[in-house]
């Protein structure tokens, strides 16, 4: 995101707009959650959110957006997000065609505080078990031991390498201090280009940048980025949203 927003302002800012990143973290705490979005909402000048990366924060998150008619770009598969957001993530229905030949994990691996869906489903079955994006974290195989051999991910974007610009991962590397970019990294940096596009077209039409006009460029946006094509259904769900397959492997995660 930070990428994404110094490359904006590098390049003259939007329409005679700078722009500012206001960064937020909310522990993986829900209540938090909830505390970081009301301090967003205050400041008039913001007129679009990117989060929470985990499933219970951004549904705790995204009330107190809609209520304040900013529009929130969610990653949260689940059916339980406000309708008023722009789900920037597969739904639990397109994951699960995704694993079409196996079997998915969803409900039960929303948290990685518990793992034996995986010990008991994945150890006992001859077809592809597949598991959701937080198990493609560096973390997940310290914590799920051998257990994660052989095991496929879906993610909600691609890894750099198989993104459409193979300079992405030179670009972060200039600006991470050595931290490698993984599939989060490239939706970030979408997700931040495509809130953007909004503002541009928001700008565009009306000469300055509100919520509600970031609201209506973003349900008409038609946006090309790293991971493919994007654009929002009548449900606000990304409409494009597939997910991308990859396998635990010797301690690595690859396709």
């Amino acid at each position: 995101m930070r990428l994404a927003v110094r490359e904006s302002n590098e390049a003259g800012g939007i329409g005679g707009y700078s722009v500012e990143l206001m960064a937020f973290d909310d522990g993986g705490d829900p209540a938090q959650a909830e505390d970081q979005a009301r301090k967003l909402v205050t400041d008039p000048q913001v007129v679009g959110v990117i989060g929470n990366w985990l499933e219970p924060t951004t549904l705790a998150a995204a009330p107190v957006l809609a209520d304040s008619e900013v529009p929130f770009l969610a990653t949260a598969s689940s059916l339980d997000l406000d309708p008023s957001a722009f789900r920037l993530w597969p739904t639990d229905s397109a994951f699960q065609v995704t694993a079409s030949n196996g079997i998915f994990c969803s409900e039960p691996c929303r948290s990685l505080e518990s793992l034996d869906w995986l010990t008991v489903h994945c150890s006992l079955i001859t077809a592809h078990c597949y598991g959701p994006p937080l198990w493609g974290l560096t973390q997940f195989p310290r914590l799920a031991g051998s257990a994660v051999e052989g095991v496929y991910v879906i993610t909600p974007a691609p890894f750099p390498a198989d993104s459409a610009d193979p300079t992405f991962a030179e670009r972060y590397l200039a600006i991470s201090q050595g931290v490698q970019p993984r599939f989060l990294a490239v939706l970030a940096y979408d997700a931040t280009q495509l809130l953007l596009a909004a503002v541009r077209q928001d700008i565009s039409a009306n000469g300055t940048p509100s919520r509600t006009g970031v609201s209506i460029a973003l349900a008409q946006i038609s946006y090309d980025g790293l991971s493919g094509h994007f654009s929002f259904n009548s449900e606000q769900d990304w409409a494009e949203a597939e997910g991308w397959v990859y396998q635990w492997q010797g301690g690595q995660l690859g396709r």
